[in-house]
């Protein structure tokens, strides 16, 4: 049994020495922490009212891992190259390897394809499948430079009903080019309702997932055709050996009529998320508002950063949604992991105790997080035994009344696996609060 409580709190005080050393470099405007020993960046920061350009879905196959995740990143090259910009501009990037993939191969074509270039933020972690033969799946977000104008200027970009977002690339899995001058809505993951008229079905748990997400999108007064980014993540039903990916087809179809044929882009990749409840699917949306959000026409007091309204029921421990301010420099973390040899009930206080201290040398604090991802490996014959843990550092750092009662839009995930066998991975996005004179 892996044990938690008092002893728990102080592995956490402990946790807080353990971060990288992270120093500021300049890329394109865009502002890099490296994180030293690592082929990636801790953290990089968009400039304040930038556009970015949002990719989901970009796979990889062949014959070994790293030549998928060449042709992966190629592909990612060739996106951003229709619309005017280098891997050099890129945030971040979300990897989702398939079981048989092998990280070293995915971590070789990294540095190969970043060689001469300061690395952006990354996260990689394993699916339990991803779908056709790809072993690897990316999402990408990308800065355009200060110089580009606004708005930006894209020969193959078409409009939608959103004055801040266009489109451009194949209509079945698009680029997104958004505007962050009216700012920004992200969302914690939704799962299905418990009670459907069929739950063998898993387009029936994808459709509640999105319709769960449709009221709170509407209740912060977004319509589906202010999204720009979908994260679907669709979890293996019992007795069925391989995930019916085909179950998106009709229901992104129903999202093409929903947003006048402009469905934005998406990721899709399997993993056992909440199986044991009988709910097959966790969604996430990113939108943008199509002007300035009301809420920061007045000041909040109850608001650590003015740049950012956080929104949901009191009772709940997290938001189910976050609204960024117009023009707010974002820093894009990279997932953290606890170093090797940790122990596994540890590894989510040190690992936060990094994610802190990297936030900290961006100039914020965890009250500044908007939107915390969490990805866990369950552990443990009785169960995951390290969920309790995983509740107990959170409740330690966030919606906590002594020391933070600031509670960020989050998704928490089972996963298969995580790279070097570690058990929990954390990655954030920030908003940076203004800076004073």
């Amino acid at each position: 049994m892996i044990k938690h409580g008092k002893a728990l709190m102080g592995r956490w005080k402990i946790a807080l020495g353990l971060g990288f050393l992270v120093i500021a470099a300049d890329v394109r405007a865009q502002q890099s922490y490296p994180a030293p020993g690592a082929s990636y960046s801790a953290a990089v920061v968009s400039t304040p009212g930038s556009t970015l350009s949002v990719l989901g879905g970009i796979t990889g196959e062949g014959s070994n891992t790293e030549f998928a995740s060449m042709a992966a990143l190629s592909r990612v090259a060739t996106r951003l190259n229709e619309v005017g910009l280098d891997r050099a501009q890129i945030l971040r990037v979300r990897a989702a390897l398939a079981p048989r993939a092998d990280f070293g191969g995915w971590n070789t074509a990294w540095t190969t394809f970043f060689a001469g270039r300061t690395p952006p933020a990354r996260t990689t972690v394993y699916s339990s499948g991803l779908s056709g033969d790809a072993l690897v799946v990316l999402d990408v977000v990308a800065m355009f430079p200060v110089g580009a104008g606004h708005p930006v200027h894209v020969d193959s970009a078409r409009a939608t009903l959103n004055p801040n977002l266009r489109l451009t690339g194949p209509a079945s899995n698009p680029t997104a080019i958004v505007s962050t001058r009216s700012g920004l809505f992200l969302s914690s993951g939704a799962l299905p309702s418990p009670n459907l008229d069929d739950p063998t079905s898993l387009e029936s748990h994808i459709r509640s997932s999105l319709n769960s997400l449709g009221r709170t999108l509407a209740g912060h007064g977004l319509r589906w055709h202010d999204a720009f980014f979908i994260r679907v993540m669709p979890t293996p039903q019992p007795g069925r050996p391989e995930p019916d990916f085909g179950a998106w087809a009709p229901v992104y179809e129903t999202l093409g009529e929903l947003t006048s044929e402009n469905a934005p882009p998406y990721t899709l990749w399997t993993a056992p998320g909440f199986s044991a409840t009988n709910r097959f699917s966790e969604i996430e949306v990113w939108a943008v508002p199509p002007a300035p959000p009301a809420v920061f026409t007045t000041a909040n007091s109850a608001a650590e950063n003015p740049l950012l309204r956080m929104s949901g029921s009191p009772s709940s421990f997290i938001s189910n949604g976050a609204t960024i301010a117009p023009n707010a420099a974002l820093a894009w973390l990279s997932g953290v992991v606890a170093p090797a040899g940790t122990a596994p009930e540890d590894e989510a206080a040190v690992a936060v105790g990094i994610m802190k201290e990297r936030v900290t040398a961006i100039g914020a604090t965890l009250a500044d997080v908007a939107e915390l991802r969490v990805y866990r490996v369950a552990a443990g014959s009785e169960g995951d035994q390290l969920a309790a843990v995983w509740n107990e550092v959170y409740g330690a750092v966030w919606n906590n009344e002594e020391t933070n009662p600031h509670k960020p839009v989050r998704t928490n995930y089972l996963v298969g696996s995580l790279p070097g066998g570690r058990h929990v991975e954390v990655e954030a996005i920030v908003v940076l609060p203004p800076k004073q004179f």
